[in-house]
């Protein structure tokens, strides 16, 4: 698992980074595909395949670019995600750090987010095995209970990615991708199961790359990638931006219902579908009905999508509860 460096991963954005408008749209076309070209996306810019190369290189070296991943549904293999969020105390900043550090080198870590509000940490998991699930959570409990205020575990059931549309203001309802639709047992071979986890960490690495790191052809790298497609497994490739180092603000949301019905819920999804500043939708037997991720400029702004939801939906949603992601640590669909 490639861990980033304490240095880099709890390095404190003082002052947003400003980038143009042809940096958004870059991040805009890299968020939509993190395997396009150089010279796909200077078509879809209008710039040069070398200028487009540059912008992308200025954006990984200031941090903007955090990593190229795939999207891959787990489900399709048997594994469910699961969450376990933590609200700390008696911590120190050496002590949080340790254990961020603890938990990210634990089995299958899917993602570590940091928060601020009602939880301090949340953890994402990869599990066939309800066991397994059992021993990672009784090895945070038991190994760090002084610290662990709260805690709160949910078992996710479907999760939507949605575009980062708020980059350039604009949603494309068509280019979403839902993991979970059904939870089957496909069986990899091993060469498809090491493309993936290769995949799940670098989704930009060429295939030549791929295949020197794992000693197989070219072509069974290509052949291997189609069967996983064709399995509907990998379902794509995206990137992860720094938001906050733009000076966006990253929101998770939690949505309890009352009377709710189909119809209801569907109004609801499609309003998160042509939001440009919702990039989740998530679906859990646990904390709540629905959950989403909006991103935004500034507290007003998240505000005025909330109440807008609320306002609209009012005959749905009994209520929302919030908090604020203040990094994402790290991000594979299948850390195995």
């Amino acid at each position: 698992m490639p861990i980033e460096s304490s240095e880099n991963r709890f390095k404190e954005i003082k002052e947003p980074v400003t980038i143009d408008k042809t940096d958004r749209k870059i991040l805009y076309e890299l968020d939509l595909n993190g395997r396009a070209t150089y010279s796909e996306i200077g078509k879809k810019v209008r710039l040069s395949k070398q200028a487009v190369k540059e912008r992308i290189s200025n954006l990984g070296k200031t941090g903007i670019i955090r990593q190229y991943f795939a999207l891959i549904d787990v489900h399709r293999m048997g594994y469910t995600f699961y969450r376990i969020d933590l609200k700390l105390q008696n911590i120190t900043e050496l002590k949080e750090k340790y254990i961020i550090n603890y938990i990210l080198n634990l089995p299958k870590v899917i993602s570590v987010l940091e928060l601020h509000g009602k939880y301090d940490l949340a953890t994402l998991f990869l599990t066939k095995d309800i066991i397994e699930t059992d021993n990672n959570i009784r090895n945070i409990k038991w190994k760090f209970n002084k610290y662990i205020k709260d805690t709160s575990f949910s078992v996710i059931t479907t999760h939507t990615r949605y575009k980062y549309g708020f980059l350039i203001d604009k949603k494309q309802e068509d280019k979403e991708v839902f993991m979970g639709r059904e939870l089957t047992d496909i069986k990899l071979s091993p060469v498809e199961n090491k493309v993936l986890t290769t995949l799940g960490w670098n989704g930009r690495m060429p295939l030549t790359k791929i295949a020197k790191q794992l000693g197989k052809s070219i072509s069974s790298i290509k052949n291997a990638i189609k069967n996983l497609k064709d399995k509907k497994i990998l379902l794509g490739y995206t990137t992860l931006i720094a938001c906050q180092m733009l000076g966006y603000l990253h929101y998770k949301v939690f949505i309890n219902f009352q009377n709710p019905s189909e119809e209801k819920e569907r109004k609801l999804e499609y309003y998160f579908r042509i939001n440009p500043n919702i990039i989740y939708k998530t679906k859990s037997l646990g904390r709540s009905d629905i959950e989403c991720e909006i991103i935004v400029k500034d507290i007003t702004e998240f505000k005025n999508i909330v109440r807008e939801m609320q306002y609209e939906f009012s005959d749905l949603i009994k209520d929302i509860d919030f908090y604020l992601v203040l990094n994402q640590l790290d991000t594979s669909y299948y850390p195995v």
